[in-house]
């Protein structure tokens, strides 16, 4: 008998101590809006600006606007890698303006700027096709920066660079 009140006893124990300390179970939206400006992903850690520069800009203007953006009190902006961009790329779905594009981000024409440099420029990442494409530094045409900070909490390995 005294074996059934510590069995009975330990069950109403387990059931109090799941249900007062349970983690809320409602999935996570991956990308988080921090104001007007900004937006978190949960999956990478990355924090990124939450629309592009809105016109035509060359690789060194891109990076000079990185290094000048100033969002949500942050100061350390900078390019992102062609990777971290194809974090953003969703072949499955697109926004409002036909981008493939992730999230509450909003883009104003298909081409992002990245830091990867190759002989005489960088790659860009298309979100109206998923390509990675070389461009020269000076080339403005259809061609946007949009920053990011942090470092990826992901391994991006299985993102291709070309």
């Amino acid at each position: 008998m005294r074996r059934m009140r510590i069995v009975t006893l330990l069950l109403i124990f387990t059931c109090f101590h799941s249900l007062a300390f349970a983690e809320d179970t409602q999935p996570k939206e991956r990308f988080q809006k921090d104001g007007e400006s900004i937006v978190i992903d949960s999956l990478t850690g990355l924090m990124w600006a939450r629309q592009d520069n809105g016109k035509d800009i060359d690789w060194w203007a891109a990076s000079d606007f990185c290094k000048e953006f100033n969002a949500g009190g942050y100061t350390d902006w900078r390019l992102p890698d062609i990777k971290e961009l194809a974090t953003l790329y969703t072949p499955e779905q697109s926004n409002e303006d036909g981008y493939l594009v992730a999230g509450p981000i909003k883009l104003t024409d298909c081409c992002i700027w990245s830091s990867y440099d190759i002989l005489g420029g960088a790659l860009t990442f298309s979100f109206k096709s998923g390509k990675r494409n070389p461009n020269s530094f000076g080339n403005t045409y259809q061609l946007r920066v949009l920053p990011v900070r942090g470092t990826s909490k992901i391994n991006l390995r299985k993102y291709k660079t070309f």
